[in-house]
Parts: C-alpha cells; structure tokens; sequence
C-alpha cells in the first residue's frame, strides 16, 4: 500500500472500528481472567442485584439513599449467570464496554479525527478502565453521564427526521438515570445537558430540542419516583433533607481546587492556552460547534472530577476518567493531518502513551508475576506478609479475601441451625453472599445498607435494638471498622453484646487489619445447640 493509500485508509472512520476493538479488547478481559481481591464495599452490589433477583423492590422492601438505575445491571448479570462475584465482573466488563462506545460516539460526533480519538481510548482504559474491575455506583454514573451525552451529541447529526426526537428522547432519559445513580454527577450532567441545548437553541433558533429533553426527562423521574413515594421514598432519598445532610460546601470545593488537583488545573490553563492562540475572537470559538462543545465538556468533566472529589472522598478510582477528556481537548487542537499519513504513527504514538500511563498496567502484571502480600489492593512494599487466597465458597470463585476471612466464614457455614425454617439473619458485615450460600431471605423493612447517617438513621437503631431485646434475630453478624466508627452504628454492638451469645469473631475482608466481624447467635439457639463462645490463643 503506497503513502497515498495509507492516508485514505486511516482518514476513514470506520477503518479505526477495528484498531479500536483490538486496542480496548485486553484492558475488558483482563478482569475474567485473574483472581480479584474482594473490594471494599463490593457487598452493597451484591446486596442490591440479590435482593432484587428474589423479587425485592427498592424502597418498598428496603430503603437507600440513592436511586436503583446502577443495580439494574448487576442484576441482570445475576439472573443470566446466577449470583456470583465472577457474574459481577462480566457486568463490569459489559458497563466498561458501554463506556467506551458511549465515548467513541461523543468524539465522533464531534468530529475530531479518528487517530485522536483511538488515542483518547488509550488514554481512557490506561487510567480509568483498568481500575474498575467491580460495578460500583461512583462508576456507574459516569457511565449514564456518558451515554446522556452521547446522545445528546448524536441529535443533530441525524440522517432521518425520526431519529432526531428519539435521541433527545434517550438523552432525557439517561441523564435523569445518572441523577437517580448519584446526585452530584446526576446535577452536573442536567445543568451541562441544559447549557449545550440551550446553545444549539440559540444557534438553529428552536426551543424544540430543549423542550423534547425536559419533557423525556419529565416523564422518566416520574415513571421511576412517583410508584414509590407512598413506600417513603422522600425519608430514603438523600437530596439534602432531615435526618440526611449535604455532603458538599463552598469551603471543601475551593479547599480541593487549590490544596490539590494539581493536574486538573494544568490540564485547565493548557485548553484555556490552546483557546488564546489557535482562535483569533471569542465569536469564532462560540461559533464553531464542534470545537465549543469539545471544550465545554471536557472542562466540565475536569471539574465534575474535583466536585466528586468532595461529595465522593473514598478513592475508588471514578473520578481519573477526566485525564481523557483533557487529552480529547488538546488533541482538538493538534495538527493530526501531519503525524497520520503512514501506519508507523499509530503505534509509536500507542507505545508512547502506553509508556508514560504503565502504572495500571505494571500493577496487573505485578500482581501476577511477583506475587503481592496479604493484601493484592495494597502496595507491594507493604509490611503485611500473609498473602490473600481464593474464597472456599462458589460465589467467592476467582475471588481473593484474607484467610482469616475464609476461616470465619467456614464457622457461620458449619453453625448447626442453618436449617432453621425461616432463619432470621440480620446481616451487618460485608459478607451480603451469605444470603445465597447459607442460604436466607433478606429480611425486609429494613436499610439496605448500614452507614449510619447515610443508609440509615437513628430511627431504624431503635427498630434493630428493640428486636435485638426481643430476641427476634437467629443469627447476627455485627462488623466493626475501628478507622470508622461511625459507620456501622455501635449502639446496636452494645445491644448485642448484652442480650446474645457472642459466638466468634474473624478478620473482615478489607485492605486494613482494623475491621473484624462478630458472630452472634440468640440465647436461645445457642442454649438448645450447646453453643459456647470459642476462645482462640491470641
């Protein structure tokens, strides 16, 4: 193929379909392929996709503080593939996929050139794919933030009038559902969906497209919230009210923008740089679509990923996607023309990126070649010596925890009433699996999750407390994290501890050695098994 060919090739959209695939394919199948360690909070997944498998309803059958829209995924991997930890990887590996199509599509539609975009892919699976194996809601978000701008990117480039309503129509209804999944990404992708149809109102002089998105968006919150208002939905739904609190503040957001975000601002002054010298007048920049609405979100998305820094503060990895919206920006404005017209350019320029972003990679490769210690989510360097194994039971199949953790969880497994018709089990440990292996019904009118002032409130500690007193429970299983003790709530442990039987404790599966669960069992029971506390050499 001569020079001229090769420029034909590579300037052709759908020549780069491939080369995208075979580019993204390692960084999806990576995660089915080895041993993951069992992530922290990973249970409230597991809980959410269980409880709704059996047939639960959010808010009728167990409160939260956030909308169902991230659990309808899991859930539906569970019903293809039973409720497994390795079915919550493939549907990773599945929202990971929509998440690099949704941000295919919003490149393409505006129209960068295809090398830049593959390269912005790169950029996306070394520094933001990689790190999410398990689904995750502070993930899943980004995820329908991305496919409500790829749809709303994808509008006015449709080829037939009908199509042209149904995209908004999608875009409506995927930004309502990132509001549902969370509500500081959820306001972000509104107010930015608003501004750039309000834009491209003002440049085609039609209110329409902006009045087809807030009726789609209309109809879809009330499809999904007025059903549950009479199962108190307002309590559960954490927008702010009594006994919930907002998270954010002016004095945490300036703290984040100028105590740290160091590469954020960079990557700010950069596109504010490449916008002074490369447009000649504000009126050319606004009047360029494509290029507007490429900077608009990509500063957005900058900033979105320093405001979740303050509303979302656990380090999960959900906020470094906005180093490829950065790359996209600057790419926006490099002469790719010059550096694309032979095939040696793509690869040199995929070896470069993937030099200069090997963290990720290097830690997968690490962790198979020179076997980490106890913990694999931890450094290698770490003082902790015992290595982290595979889970005894099929749900933890390809599934890392901490041998203590195995041990404790052969104890519960071997407890002699298990048989128990209707065993009451209240469950407050990051052990949700043992709903399906024991197995038990989640109880119900209940939270589903146990973070005090945040899934639940001191109403529901009195509820627990005064089934705890009436001996309502079989079986208890009561985790303490010592760097948070505010988050299981310790009234209910002390209640525990006066009226039931402690059976055992283990080592919970977290990366610190400071969370360990107790097993408590009624008085009852454990006086008709002849039960005793086990006392272990210390």
């Amino acid at each position: 193929m001569n020079r001229s060919d090769s420029t034909k090739f590579l300037e052709k959209p759908y020549s780069f379909l491939l080369i995208d695939l075979i580019l993204v394919l390692p960084f999806l199948l990576i995660p089915l392929i080895i041993n993951l360690p069992y992530r922290v909070n990973i249970f409230l997944t597991y809980e959410g996709a269980y409880r709704m498998l059996l047939g639960q309803v959010p808010f009728r059958d167990f409160g939260q503080p956030l909308g169902y829209g991230f659990w309808l995924v899991p859930f539906l991997f569970f019903k293809l593939f039973g409720p497994t930890f390795l079915s919550l990887v493939k549907a990773q590996v599945f929202i990971n996929l929509v998440s690099l199509a949704a941000l295919r599509g919003i490149l393409y539609n505006l129209k960068l050139k295809p090398i830049a975009i593959t390269l912005t892919l790169l950029v996306f699976c070394l520094l933001y794919v990689i790190y999410n194996f398990w689904p995750w809601y502070n993930h899943m978000v980004v995820v329908f933030e991305l496919v409500a701008f790829y749809f709303l990117t994808s509008f006015s480039n449709a080829r037939r009038k009908w199509v042209y309503p149904v995209y908004l129509v999608l875009a409506g209804f995927f930004c309502f559902m990132t509001l549902f999944t969370k509500q500081d990404v959820g306001g972000i992708c509104l107010l930015f969906s608003l501004f750039m149809l309000g834009y491209i109102g003002l440049r085609e002089k039609s209110v329409k497209p902006l009045l087809v998105f807030i009726v789609s968006f209309g109809i879809t919150g009330a499809l999904f919230i007025i059903p549950f208002l009479r199962h108190d939905f307002l309590y559960w739904f954490n927008y702010g009210q009594p006994p919930h609190s907002s998270r954010i503040s002016i004095g945490l957001l300036l703290s984040v923008f100028f105590a740290n975000s160091i590469l954020e601002k960079v990557y700010l002054f950069i596109l504010l740089g490449a916008v002074l010298l490369r447009v000649s007048s504000f009126h050319e920049f606004v009047s360029d679509r494509n290029l507007f609405v490429t900077l608009a979100l990509c500063v957005v998305m900058i900033l979105q990923s320093m405001v979740t820094r303050v509303t979302s503060p656990l380090p999960t990895d959900h906020m470094t996607y906005f180093h490829a919206f950065a790359f996209a920006g600057v790419a926006s404005f490099l002469p790719w023309e010059k550096w694309s017209k032979t095939y040696v350019s793509i690869p040199f320029l995929i070896l470069c990126l993937g030099f200069i972003y090997s963290n990720g990679i290097w830690k997968y490769a690490e962790g198979r070649i020179a076997p980490m210690g106890t913990d694999p989510q931890s450094n290698p360097a770490s003082s902790i010596t015992t290595r982290w194994v595979e889970g005894t039971l099929p749900t933890l199949h390809h599934v890392l925890v901490p041998p203590e953790t195995n041990r404790g969880i052969k104890e519960i497994m071997g407890l002699p009433f298990l048989h128990k018709k209707e065993l009451k089990v209240l469950n407050m440990s990051e052990l949700s699996f043992l709903a399906y292996e024991i197995p038990y019904t989640p109880l119900t009118n209940q939270p589903l999750w146990y973070h005090m002032n945040v899934g639940m409130f001191q109403k529901q500690v009195d509820e627990f407390n005064r089934k705890i007193q009436e001996g309502y429970y079989d079986l208890v299983l009561f985790q303490s994290i010592e760097s948070l003790p505010t988050f299981y709530p310790l009234p209910i442990l002390g209640e525990l501890k006066k009226k039931y039987l402690l059976y055992d404790s283990f080592a919970a599966p977290r990366r610190l050695e400071d969370s360990s669960i107790d097993i408590f069992i009624q008085p009852d029971l454990a006086t008709q098994y002849g039960l005793k506390t086990v006392i272990r050499n210390q």
